[in-house]
């Protein structure tokens, strides 16, 4: 169970950070999904409670993508692009680059905590003085279809220049660049030693394996592709609950639920995200292993409702090997900690009433170690009281004015975790506080930090649909 949630993290750092307003939980995460969609050609519906979800696969090859170097220095170039095929090509050395950017700043010494909150960073910039590394866009984005019109891409084109040795996250004007004698080799052997990188595994099978060389002043990257068996998906859905439970009788119903299992997860963890957790928090949960999901707790819930089994395929040549899972998930407080709201969670209220919360967090430990945070703001303890029982939290009448006509976020944090849960203000004469932190920072990751890249890379040759 925790490969296939580390697989699926995996899956996910590529993916855009962001927070989206939307009129409830289900319809933010549909907006998430929809984005993510475009990486794969895929489309997401929202119809009768039914969340849709269709994805495209190609047949499994061998892929080689080729940089050239010299002296430490890697470069790309897709020169003019004209085609779709050229556009695949094209994205395909961008994620392979930025993975070899990636492990260019870790064996220069950073750590991936570091590389990621660069990445995050909206002020960061790639100046190839200063980092290093250098991107350059060379046109404007452009749309290309498949010769058979049922695919359509759209790119920039982008180079890329690395100098591998000196590769650094410094945003000083005077950068003092790392002095460490850094090679090309040095990244080779990274990336070989890399398990996650050489090959990923799921429930025995394998997904995607990868492999480095160099040899005449070129770096290229071998990719095979193996897993080409996930199918569209649909899921069930009720007032921001969302439910799915594995029915697996034959080696059909067992990729089909591998499908599910897999998306099942890319909601869980989409809902962490729209509900205001980092992609580190997220992985340090799932890491974990003394956490566990309770629905009571998490707002979400998973399950193994059979024994593992394998399942084989019509002509023996394959199988798969699956514990049958059921999965619940409440969107709205879907959640990473071990304390919860027991009372007035959710709730709704005019703007001249006080606003009282019930935690199961020890009063005591609140007392000398509590903060408290409205969309993520802390509060000055003057706007609201607090007492025993484990611990009640009343913001006071006047604070609650200031708070807009919409939902918010509430946090309160301890040492060892936190409550999130949400509230809505709903007065026609609720005056905004611009200190509330009612704008909301939008974080996109412009570059992938995972070795999802690699897997998405294939989707854009050899199109296959499965229905």
């Amino acid at each position: 169970m925790k490969k296939l949630f580390n697989i699926m993290l995996a899956l996910l750092m590529l993916m855009p950070f962001m927070h989206i307003n939307a009129s409830t939980k289900t319809d933010a995460l549909i907006e998430m999904l929809k984005e993510q969609s475009k990486s794969y050609d895929g489309t997401v519906t929202y119809e009768n409670d039914e969340i849709q979800i269709e994805w495209f696969i190609p047949n499994s090859k061998l892929e080689q993508v080729s940089f050239l170097y010299n002296e430490n220095i890697i470069e790309y170039n897709p020169g003019e692009i004209t085609s779709y095929e050229e556009a695949s090509e094209s994205m395909s050395h961008t994620i392979y680059a930025t993975e070899l950017i990636r492990a260019a700043l870790i064996v220069n010494g950073y750590s991936d905590e570091e590389v990621k909150e660069f990445f995050n960073s909206e002020d960061k910039e790639f100046d190839y003085d200063i980092n290093g590394i250098e991107f350059k866009s060379l046109g404007e984005s452009k749309p290309y279809t498949s010769s058979d019109g049922t695919s359509t891409l759209t790119v920039a084109p982008i180079s890329i220049k690395i100098d591998v040795a000196k590769a650094n996250l410094n945003s000083a004007t005077d950068p003092a660049f790392v002095t460490k004698s850094t090679t090309v080799e040095d990244v080779v052997n990274y990336l070989n030693n890399n398990e996650d990188f050489a090959s990923t595994k799921d429930n025995g099978k394998t997904i995607f394996e990868n492999e480095v060389s160099i040899d005449d002043d070129t770096l290229t990257i071998d990719h095979t592709f193996y897993w080409e068996d996930y199918y569209n998906v649909s899921f069930y859905v009720e007032d921001d609950v969302i439910s799915y439970e594995d029915e697996i009788i034959d080696y059909f119903d067992a990729e089909r639920a591998l499908s599910h299992q897999m998306y099942m997860r890319q909601i869980i963890v989409n809902a962490l995200k729209i509900n205001g957790y980092t992609t580190e928090q997220i992985n340090n949960f799932f890491s974990s292993e003394t956490n566990e999901f309770n629905y009571d707790v998490n707002g979400i819930e998973i399950k193994e409702i059979g024994e593992e089994k394998e399942y084989y395929s019509s002509d023996g040549e394959e199988s798969i090997l699956i514990i049958p899972m059921s999965y619940k998930i409440d969107l709205k407080r879907a959640n990473l900690n071990k304390y919860k709201v027991l009372e007035g969670e959710n709730q709704k209220i005019s703007n001249d009433k006080e606003l009282t919360f019930r935690l199961n967090i020890d009063y005591a430990v609140f007392k000398e170690e509590g903060k408290v945070y409205v969309d993520g703001k802390l509060v000055d303890p003057s706007n609201y009281t607090s007492k025993e029982g484990s611990t009640i939290i009343t913001f006071n009448s006047n604070y609650v004015k200031t708070l807009s006509n919409k939902e918010h976020t509430l946090k309160v944090a301890v040492n060892d975790g936190e409550v999130l849960t949400h509230f809505t203000i709903d007065d026609a004469n609720t005056i905004k506080n611009p200190n509330t932190g009612d704008n909301i920072l939008v974080y996109i990751i412009l570059f992938g930090l995972s070795i999802v890249g690699f897997v998405l890379s294939k989707i854009y040759f050899n199109k296959k649909r499965f229905n």
